[in-house]
């Protein structure tokens, strides 16, 4: 009875029933009959008076600086209905040519909903003057309906885990588990023949020590002494629970960003320039796996483990992870063809170069204090000591990625190649009217050709459908490694001011601030908008004002789940802990066996019936490492 009222599966049924009111059902022309997929409306051209043929021409928005294109030619009284694309804006161009002049009627950024019908009316003034508007003729679907219902139902699943997760760990709850106990163990002893009388096996001690380990775990403190002050501490967690919430939330999403998101534009990846959902999740990986280097390298130095030892993990970690990613390409490669690079190839890299910088980097006399836990508002500490703490100490660091950085802005926008003007970090094909067709990425690409060779690159970048682009890029390439060594880093600092911070209130001040100075850097170098910038937001070249913008957002999220998890305690961080807990094994798990039965199976063309397929696979990787959260299964590299 559990399973049959399973969240996913409620999720499911309800939009299946909530189905046929929420899409619209496909309408029929009379000059046109052809049912509608999803993303698609009807688009009818009317040609009211001009006598002359007008001419329809029109390019997506998002395709910037891109050519108008020739779509229809209208008779005079005549019409044609055509089926549109409603996933970007368009800019319209309706022109007649006459004997003498050329008259155009300009519609610019129009966006069309799903399944309506909308009606472009072109006619004449009784001065000679052009005219064209749209107007929508029938009604659209119900088209954010099921991202609503989902996002209900996320919420409600992991409100009941927290009320499940409240109601065991309460008194009352406890005081029912032991007089359950009482009384199976009173029911056997009658049973058996009567016992003869024994010493109890428990001390006094250890029933106190049951008692302790059942409430709030107490401060242990110790008075430590530098040069500068003194202060109360206690020992650094083994993990930090609102990291590895924060690492959950993100897998979370990818996992369903990568089973195709409902099929909304909006949460698949940008086309070129900007950012959508699923641009944030994986960057986001790199910035915690930064946290994680300092907590780990600390955890092994204070066990005594020499550097030489964190040098073979390193490169045994960074091994396995590229391993992985060249098995997660799927299918039998050419050698010669095979794909170099990707996702776990660019974690394991950036991973390593960020690690190495801690480890032979880090100052040899390191702060006295720097294993002292956050205790609260009671411990005062100069904020000069603990700036000096946090980032002076780390200087030599911080030159490091200073001189990355610099090479990447150098390589980009320095060289020229080709046919490609200097500084060109666009799309190629379509975009500037076509001029640089085979500059896709920049030197971006241009590097991966030269050094990997294009048989080796991605020969799907997002770009590819709405810019014409003929040449491969590969959005995980090498130039993109550089910045993405900057973004882990920003993930080491963050662990830098909860390592060296004494106080709650100053470990949230230090990430808000890294969040503002990096979000604030990254707005002003790319203006704040997405293109026409001095340096553009874009993941697919992972841009320096893109790692900046996503480290800003990170360092905010950061906060938001360590208040609530680990401070507070407000929040227990699951379902999302359970991901955390087990991020690797569950990505595999999803890359290798999540498009087969039964994590997903088969469903209508619609957006109601993907996202509840997609939600559903999320769902049951959930419970997988929930199981294995439960089971005390974890599986680390």
């Amino acid at each position: 009875m559990v399973q049959y009222f399973h969240p996913a599966r409620i999720f499911y049924i309800t939009l299946l029933l909530y189905f046929p009111f929420v899409q619209t059902k496909t309408r029929t022309k009379d000059n046109y009959d052809q049912s509608l997929k999803m993303d698609e409306g009807y688009l009818t051209i009317w040609n009211v008076n001009v006598p002359e043929s007008i001419l329809v021409l029109w390019n997506v928005v998002v395709c910037e600086h891109c050519d108008f294109v020739m779509n229809a030619t209208i008779n005079s009284t005549s019409n044609d209905t055509l089926v549109i694309d409603t996933r970007f804006q368009y800019n319209f161009r309706i022109v007649i040519t006459g004997l003498n002049e050329t008259s155009e009627c300009p519609i610019d950024s129009y966006g069309f909903s799903e399944h309506g019908s909308y009606l472009l009316q072109v006619n004449q003034t009784t001065e000679g003057n052009l005219m064209c508007g749209i107007i929508q003729t029938g009604d659209s679907s119900y088209y954010y309906t099921p991202i609503i219902v989902g996002v209900i139902l996320l919420a409600s699943f992991v409100f009941m885990i927290q009320a499940i997760q409240r109601l065991y760990n309460s008194q009352c709850a406890r005081q029912i588990c032991i007089n359950i106990g009482h009384t199976r163990l009173i029911n056997e002893e009658a049973q058996s023949s009567p016992p003869t009388p024994r010493q109890s096996e428990f001390s006094n001690s250890d029933i106190l020590n049951t008692i302790v380990s059942n409430s709030q775990v107490p401060l242990v403190a110790s008075t430590r002494s530098s040069n500068n002050s003194v202060r109360l501490s206690r020992v650094l967690p083994k993990r930090l629970r609102g990291l590895d919430t924060f690492r959950g939330f993100s897998l979370m999403i990818m996992i369903f960003v990568n089973y195709g998101g409902g099929g909304y534009w909006f949460l698949d990846h940008s086309i070129w320039n900007g950012i959508n959902l699923a641009d944030l999740v994986f960057p986001w990986f790199v910035w915690m796996m930064g946290a994680s280097v300092v907590l780990s390298q600390r955890s092994l130095r204070s066990k005594g483990v020499t550097a030489i030892a964190i040098f073979l993990k390193i490169l045994k970690r960074t091994f396995i992870l590229f391993m992985l990613g060249l098995l997660l390409q799927g299918g039998y490669y050419d050698p010669k063809t095979v794909r170099i690079l990707g996702v776990l190839q660019r974690l394991a890299l950036c991973y390593f170069f960020t690690a190495m910088i801690v480890l032979l980097l880090d100052p040899a006399d390191d702060d006295p204090h720097s294993s002292t836990y956050p205790i609260g508002h009671d411990v005062v500490q100069p904020l000069r000591i603990e700036l000096h703490s946090i980032v002076l100490q780390f200087w030599k660091q911080w030159i490091c990625i200073a001189l990355i950085t610099a090479t990447w802005l150098i390589i980009t926008f320095v060289p020229t190649f080709g046919d490609c003007p200097r500084g060109y970090v666009g799309p190629g094909g379509y975009h500037e009217h076509g001029k640089y067709q085979n500059c896709t990425g920049g030197m971006a690409g241009y590097v991966d050709r030269l050094i990997l060779g294009a048989d080796h690159l991605y020969d799907g970048p997002t770009c590819k459908e709405v810019y014409n682009t003929k040449i491969p890029y590969d959005p995980e390439g090498l130039l993109g490694i550089l910045t993405g060594i900057l973004l882990c880093y920003l993930g080491v600092h963050a662990a830098h001011c909860f390592v060296h911070s004494t106080r709650i209130s100053r470990v949230c001040g230090q990430w808000i601030i890294s969040s503002l100075v990096t979000g604030t850097i990254g707005l002003i170098l790319s203006k704040g908008a997405q293109s026409e910038s001095w340096i553009p937001i874009n993941k697919n070249l992972w841009s320096l004002t893109f790692v900046l913008i996503l480290a800003s957002f990170a360092y905010i999220i950061l906060t938001i789940f360590y208040l609530t998890v680990d401070v507070y305690q407000l929040f227990t961080g699951e379902p999302w802990l359970w991901l955390g807990m087990n991020s690797i094994v569950i990505y595999v798990g999803h890359d290798l066996c999540g498009d087969r039965f039964p994590v997903q199976f088969k469903v209508g063309d619609t957006h109601a019936q993907q996202l509840a397929m997609d939600a559903y696979g999320v769902t049951i990787w959930m419970i997988i490492a929930g199981l294995m959260y439960y089971t005390k299964t974890f599986i680390a590299i």
